[in-house]
């Protein structure tokens, strides 16, 4: 598939970088443990797989893999129960968990998934997802994972109607209780959802892309205009108003 290089000398990804070798958490993993958790899933996988052969579809699935693996080489260079966030994926779905609660597991958690969101859409993948907060119990050794809140991302996921991440209102809860600052990492708009327009948090995953380049996300969003047609069009349709918005706000926001 075509790629538009992301800048891996940017700053959104500098920090990134800076934030996971960074990270002092010293804990152990608990199986059980308040943390943050998205929920990625590949769009319109079901027609990918009947109108590509098998080779294809194992390369989309491949580079997603290849992602995380080179996100957890090059991002992640500590012990196994000091690392802070952890990666699982099955077929067309990408899970990934942060370490625990605390303020810094989140921060390092959102910029860890606004680069793996990013680095997915740079590589003309559709997906969409969301991410939320709560008590979860995840075991990867035995593979099992469960909580109220991975429900809540996996539930609201499916009702995400663009290309992008939206945060459950516990996420909106936890910054409140909180008073954290980390609107670089998310923006609150008008959000498109499949019940309509809703007014969530959103992942800011642009400038993991194009930095200070905004208007050049058209050219990126608009590779997708040969993947689609009909009403599963409808979230690159969704995605362009999207950033539409997006771009006005920040244009006031700099007045």
């Amino acid at each position: 598939m075509a790629n538009i290089t992301i800048n891996v000398l940017s700053k959104a990804q500098t920090e990134v970088v800076t934030s996971i070798n960074s990270y002092e958490d010293d804990s152990n993993w608990e199986i059980t443990d308040n943390r943050f958790v998205a929920f990625f899933d590949i769009l319109g996988f079901k027609e990918m797989v009947l109108r590509n052969t098998h080779e294809e579809i194992f390369g989309v699935l491949n580079n997603i893999s290849e992602l995380k693996n080179s996100f957890s080489k090059d991002f992640i260079n500590s012990e196994a129960e000091k690392e802070p966030i952890r990666i699982i994926t099955f077929s067309d779905s990408i899970i990934i968990f942060s370490k625990n609660a605390s303020t810094e597991s989140f921060i390092v958690f959102l910029k860890a998934i606004n680069w793996l969101f990013a680095g997915i859409i740079n590589t003309k993948i559709a997906i969409k997802g969301a991410f939320s907060h709560g008590l979860i119990s995840a075991n990867f050794e035995e593979q099992i994972f469960f909580g109220q809140s991975y429900i809540d991302a996996f539930l609201l996921q499916e009702e995400v109607n663009y290309m992008g991440v939206v945060g459950h209102h516990s996420i909106d809860k936890y910054i409140n209780d909180k008073e954290i600052n980390i609107e670089k990492l998310i923006i609150e708009m008008q959000t498109p959802l499949k019940s309509g327009k809703i007014r969530h948090l959103n992942l800011n995953y642009f400038p993991f892309i194009v930095y200070e380049e905004i208007d050049k996300m058209d050219e990126v969003l608009n590779r997708f205009k040969d993947t689609a047609s009909g009403s599963p069009r409808k979230y690159l349709e969704n995605t362009l108003s999207f950033l539409k918005d997006y771009k006005e706000i920040k244009v006031k926001a700099e007045k």
